[in-house]
C-alpha cells in the first residue's frame, strides 16, 4: 500500500517535474511505471539505436510523443526476436494484416525499418563522420557495407595505440573448444589467450590506455578472464 501511495504522489507531481526537467532519458522497457501513458505527453521523443529496437516496444513510446526522431543504423546488429518469421506471418494473416502491413512484421523489422519508408527524403540525415577508430579498422566496413560514404574523422593524435609500429588490427588464431560447466559456455583456451594478450600489453609494453574485452560466449567466459 505504501508503494502505491508513493507512485500516486509521483504521478501527481510528474507534470511539474517535466516542466522543470525538460529532457528525460530512459530505456524503452523502463518507461512503464515511470512515465504516464498519456498521448502527446512529450513534445519530442528520440529513439536511439532504433535499428536494434523492436516495433512493439516502441509503440508505447511513440504514443507519448507529438513528434519523433528515429536514429539507427540498419547495417548494425538487429533486435533478437523470439518469434520465428513463419509464426509472425501466421499471426499477420490471422488478424488480417498480411496485406499492406508487411513492414510491421515483428520478427523481421525494427522500428527503424518501419520508419524509414514513412519519412520524406529531405528528413533523412546520414551521419557520415566516423570518430571511433583508426581508418584501418573502419575502412573494411566502409567499403563493403557503406559504399565508401563514411568519412574518417578520428583524431589519431588522441588514440592510445599500444605501440606506434604495431598494426591497427592483429589476428591471433587460437584452437580452443567450448565446454558448458553448468550454465553458460566457456572456451578456456581462448580465455587464456586473451589474458596473455592483456599481460603482453601491460607488462611488456607498459600500455597506459584502457582495454575492452568482448566475448560472445556469455558470462562464464567473462568471469574467467576477469577473475
Amino acid at each position: 500500500m505504501a508503494g502505491r501511495h508513493v507512485f500516486s504522489q509521483y504521478f501527481k507531481l510528474f507534470p511539474s517535474l517535466v516542466s522543470m526537467l525538460s529532457c528525460w532519458a530512459v530505456t524503452s522497457l523502463s518507461t512503464r511505471g515511470r512515465v504516464p501513458l498519456e498521448p502527446g505527453f512529450f513534445d519530442l521523443i528520440i529513439i536511439d539505436e532504433a535499428s536494434q529496437c523492436d516495433i512493439a516496444s516502441s509503440i508505447p513510446l511513440l504514443f507519448r510523443a507529438k513528434s519523433a526522431v528515429i536514429i539507427g543504423d540498419p547495417k548494425q546488429l538487429r533486435h533478437i526476436s523470439a518469434i520465428q518469421p513463419r509464426r509472425d506471418q501466421e499471426l499477420l494473416h490471422k488478424h488480417g494484416l498480411a496485406d499492406g502491413f508487411a513492414n510491421w512484421a515483428y520478427s523481421e523489422n525494427s522500428v527503424f525499418d518501419l520508419a524509414s519508408p514513412l519519412a520524406d527524403q529531405d528528413d533523412i540525415i546520414m551521419l557520415r563522420d566516423h570518430h571511433r577508430s583508426h581508418g584501418d579498422i573502419i575502412e573494411f566496413s566502409n567499403q563493403h557495407f557503406y559504399e565508401g560514404r563514411l568519412r574518417v574523422a578520428t583524431k589519431y593524435d588522441r588514440l592510445r595505440r599500444p605501440a606506434p609500429d604495431e598494426p591497427s588490427v592483429r589476428w591471433v588464431p587460437v584452437h580452443g573448444f567450448v565446454t558448458r560447466p553448468g550454465s553458460g559456455a566457456l572456451n578456456e583456451i581462448e580465455a587464456q589467450a586473451v589474458i596473455k594478450e592483456i599481460e603482453r600489453l601491460g607488462i611488456q609494453q607498459g600500455y597506459q590506455g584502457t582495454v575492452g574485452v568482448v566475448t560472445l560466449s556469455g558470462r562464464r567466459q567473462i568471469e574467467f578472464v576477469i577473475w
